[in-house]
């Protein structure tokens, strides 16, 4: 329930997981604050509690910290994307080293020295991203929500989308009323770019029991553009080329997985495959594969394995394009990771290097089967600090060693980070 904390002034100590900055009333309660800086002082209007957890809400900026920069959107107080555009590089970086930090202490008991961690980044954090989700509100407009609600802020003009996007947005921002009420047929819209043809893919999704008539879309759409809409047999088919180190080309299906910055992609996989190949390591397992965004460089490289995925559109891709190169193209499996690592296990097979690249919930299901695998080193890819620290946690307590961790600023401007941990010393059982 709200409640009136009769406007405190709280001084922001440090940023924690999910991105709002702690502070402490008179009282020593802790009150988590949306877009606040360390060293901020805030006047606050109100208090929310959430499960026994209060957040402020910021009436006024009393005193900015030393890292608080003036955002560049205007409309970052209300869109639910960029919660760090308030933060300097050096800001955001501090912050997001401590948010890792944090939840390696706190939910894995694990003490790294996080001085000792490295970060990478690539480019000034702006017009970065090249794929994004846009919701469709009931009247048809079209943009992201905003912070903790669903309602749809319309943006014209985003600081962070590649300017492709930034084009189709002008344009739907100023869509006739005809144009809208064909767009709320839609509850949400992904864009995808690349950069050869069709360098734009349009995903529509439709509203419960409606069917959407591909044709009638495609002309609010640039010339060339790929208009399918999720779930059809076109959003299995129609792809993407995006490059990957070692020379080579992703073919990414519209409904296949792909990393939104696509310049840190290309150091994370180079990292990864640069890890194995300095162990000499020959075999490998990649039970969430998608479409071949690591297997292809590893086999590349020179190893051997298996790969993996749910999905089948992105497997059958990088299963072709394997066989294009002239690379092995038989470890290319459809199915769900724990069940045909259960398979490998009970054929008593092994690998030198188990690359675990798992969705936001994290690779705890799968880890004692990745651990029979006999891996002389694991990657671990996370995309979430606090599910990355629950992995950890359970192979460190089994004796495994935490070699090293690295930062890599996949989402510049919000308080969303990839990180890759390197375990050795992997226990058998």
């Amino acid at each position: 329930m709200p409640n009136d904390p009769a406007s405190e002034t709280l001084e922001i100590e440090r940023i924690v997981p999910g991105g709002d900055g702690l502070g402490r009333r008179a009282n020593g309660e802790r009150v988590f604050v949306a877009h606040t800086a360390p060293g901020d002082r805030v006047e606050i209007a109100a208090l929310e509690y959430r499960k026994g957890v209060a957040h402020g809400h910021v009436k006024r900026l009393v005193l900015a910290g030393p890292e608080r920069v003036t955002p560049r959107c205007p409309a970052v107080e209300h869109c639910g994307g960029c919660d760090f555009m308030h933060l300097s590089t050096n800001g955001q970086r501090a912050a997001k080293v401590g948010i890792l930090e944090d939840a390696l202490r706190r939910v894995g008991n694990i003490a790294f020295d996080c001085a000792n961690v490295n970060y990478v980044t690539v480019g000034d954090g702006f017009g970065y991203r090249g794929r994004i989700r846009l919701h469709v509100s009931e009247n048809g407009e079209v943009g992201f929500l905003s912070a903790r609600s669903k309602r749809v802020v319309c943006i014209d003009n985003c600081a962070v989308v590649e300017p492709a996007l930034n084009f189709v947005l002008q344009a739907l921002g100023t869509a006739s009323e005809s144009t809208k009420r064909l767009l709320k047929l839609c509850s949400e819209l992904e864009l995808r770019t690349a950069a050869t043809e069709p360098t734009l893919v349009v995903r529509l999704f439709p509203r419960p029991k409606v069917k959407l008539h591909v044709p009638s879309f495609s002309p609010l759409f640039p010339a060339g553009a790929k208009v399918v809409i999720a779930g059809s047999e076109a959003d299995h088919e129609v792809t993407q080329s995006y490059a990957l180190p070692g020379g080579l080309a992703a073919s990414v299906p519209a409904s296949a997985f792909t990393q939104v910055n696509r310049g840190v992609n290309t150091r994370l996989v180079e990292d990864v495959v640069r890890a194995a190949v300095l162990r000499q390591l020959h075999s490998f397992v990649d039970p969430y594969a998608g479409a071949g965004n690591f297997t292809l460089p590893l086999l590349m490289a020179g190893l051997t394995g298996e790969s993996i995925d749910t999905e089948p559109a992105g497997i059958l891709a990088a299963r072709r394009v394997a066989r294009e190169r002239g690379l092995p193209f038989t470890g290319f499996n459809i199915g769900d990771a724990k069940a045909q690592l259960e398979a490998l296990v009970r054929d008593a097979r092994e690998f030198d290097f188990a690359l675990l690249d798992p969705p936001r919930v994290g690779a705890k299901s799968i880890l004692p089967l990745v651990k029979r695998l006999r891996p002389q080193l694991i990657a671990l890819v996370g995309c979430d600090p606090v599910s990355l620290a629950r992995d950890l946690k359970e192979l460190t307590a089994s004796g495994a060693s935490l070699e090293s961790l690295t930062v890599y600023d996949m989402f510049p401007q919000t308080h969303h980070v990839e990180t890759l941990a390197l375990v050795g010393d992997v226990p058998t059982n």
